[in-house]
């Protein structure tokens, strides 16, 4: 994430390629194939975590390289390797397979975009993205930022009941704990309003994840299926809103500030 209110600390550039700079120690540099998945998976986690990144965006980063090692087992060569380091904050993954495709499926250059796999999932969840094909075989590298040093994983929900609607002001990480707090929040409003009008600020928000992530779609398709609710997210960076806009379809409506959400609210019922 990039900006003044970014999410996650923005890496540093890259090449187009995501070549590894020179002198770079390795943390993993480990060989896959279809047999050998579940163990990379595993020591994807442990580094990862051992790191410094958060543990909902460990897995995040599990999942990802997973899904990029599976297209290169199905749709390259049919094997290839991870290597992984970290450079200026950041942990940079680098999944190749060895250029030889395999008879039966498409060549290595060709790994398929699809929702919710492979490059997409890549894409999304990642911080940064490259990928770069040849005779040599397929090459993608994703970058996912490490927190500050200063990062505190703690998270606050306070909520703000207004005349007209409330307000749920999130700070700090949103992560799997997070996810209970805003679901729960969510469903006590509807409890108490069969149409109600919610402003999520996202503003203090410092890190998220997947689970993250979930939780605000869970959150407004359960207004969505009110008579007359309504919800907007304000105070997100340009970045993660569009991060949120690669969702299909997209189910969210942003704004800038609370103000200026109360203003496009739909009158109260």
């Amino acid at each position: 994430m990039t900006g003044d209110k970014a999410l996650n600390n923005p890496p540093a550039a890259t090449d187009r390629r995501g070549d590894i700079p020179a002198g770079t120690p390795l943390l993993v540099d480990q060989a896959f194939d279809g047999d050998s998945l579940y163990a990379l998976r595993a020591t994807l986690e442990a580094h990862a975590t051992e790191a410094g990144l958060p543990e909902g965006r460990a897995g995040d980063l599990v999942i990802t390289v997973h899904e990029l090692a599976t297209n290169a087992v199905l749709h390259g060569a049919g094997a290839g390797r991870v290597r992984v380091w970290g450079h200026a904050r950041a942990l940079h993954c680098q999944v190749s397979d060895d250029g030889t495709p395999r008879t039966d499926v498409q060549p290595a250059e060709k790994w398929p975009y699809e929702h919710g796999h492979g490059l997409w999932i890549a894409r999304y969840l990642s911080d940064r993205f490259a990928v770069s094909s040849g005779p040599g075989g397929t090459t993608a590298t994703v970058t996912f930022a490490l927190p500050a040093n200063d990062h505190s994983d703690s998270f606050r929900l306070v909520r703000h009941s207004r005349n007209t609607h409330v307000v749920l002001s999130l700070a700090g990480d949103l992560d799997q704990r997070a996810a209970h707090e805003v679901g729960a929040a969510v469903r006590a409003l509807l409890s108490e309003n069969p149409a109600p009008r919610l402003i999520l600020d996202l503003t203090a928000v410092t890190f998220w994840d997947a689970i993250g992530i979930a939780a605000l779609v869970t959150a407004q398709q359960r207004i969505d299926e009110t008579s007359a609710g309504a919800m907007f997210l304000v105070g997100l960076s340009e970045e993660f809103k569009k991060r949120l806009a690669a969702l299909s379809p997209t189910p969210f409506t942003f704004s800038d500030t609370p103000d200026d959400a109360v203003q496009h609210l739909p009158p109260p019922s």
